[in-house]
């Protein structure tokens, strides 16, 4: 038990050790309507982007359907998708905290599993909040943002995403499997950290915890 706790808050002062320290410092974003905006939000654990369905060349439409969703017309109707990544089972199988379960936790946490990507149609947040924070960035920034996830999207051989039937956790989401393996050190948080990355904007070092992306990107 005491190398639990002791590995635990090793891992703990890690994280918050890289939180505070910035990957590229000196980005700043692009004027709003110079560029494109995109949005990072949390659901208090889990980060994820909100990004354009179809924007500087990305149409989205080509491998995230609304027809993958409960209500396909309403879905359509939205003009932006959030996208976050993570352990399959347990984003299929934990829909709610007070469904987790320690196997799935484990599991997860081990690098074993496969991975999948949960896409949610909406519209973009009205205003910033603790919980969501737009970021305006280039178009060749957004352009390798989109270059990010889609290399995280598992296509079949027609170049077509792979919907996971069944599992939704309301009207207008559904869920793709995706290539990557989760673990301790490649979190949900961390392949957006790694997304923000690529288009070169403020990011914390290392980011298993959702509140330093946030921490970062308001300047630290």
């Amino acid at each position: 038990m005491g190398l639990v706790i002791s590995l635990l808050l090793g891992y703990a002062l890690v994280a918050l050790v890289a939180a505070m320290a910035p990957g590229n410092r000196d980005w700043q974003p692009v004027a709003p309507g110079e560029g494109v905006t995109i949005w990072l939000t949390t659901n208090g654990v889990h980060a994820a982007l909100v990004l354009p369905r179809n924007a500087a060349g990305v149409d989205w439409s080509r491998y995230f359907s609304p027809s993958d969703t409960h209500m396909p017309a309403a879905s359509a109707r939205y003009d932006m998708i959030e996208v976050g990544w993570g352990d399959r089972e347990f984003y299929l199988n934990t829909p709610e905290w007070s469904d987790l379960r320690a196997s799935t936790a484990l599991v997860a946490l081990s690098g074993r599993g496969s991975t999948v990507l949960h896409v949610q149609f909406m519209a973009a947040p009205s205003v910033a909040s603790d919980d969501a924070l737009p970021i305006t960035i280039s178009v060749a920034a957004y352009q390798r943002v989109a270059a990010y996830v889609l290399g995280t999207v598992k296509l079949d051989g027609n170049g077509q995403s792979t919907n996971v039937p069944g599992h939704h956790y309301n009207d207008y989401d559904a869920f793709y499997e995706a290539h990557g393996r989760y673990s301790a050190f490649l979190t949900c948080n961390q392949w957006t950290r790694n997304a923000l990355d690529a288009a070169g904007v403020r990011v914390p070092m290392w980011a298993p915890f959702d509140r330093a992306l946030f921490w970062q990107l308001r300047g630290g």
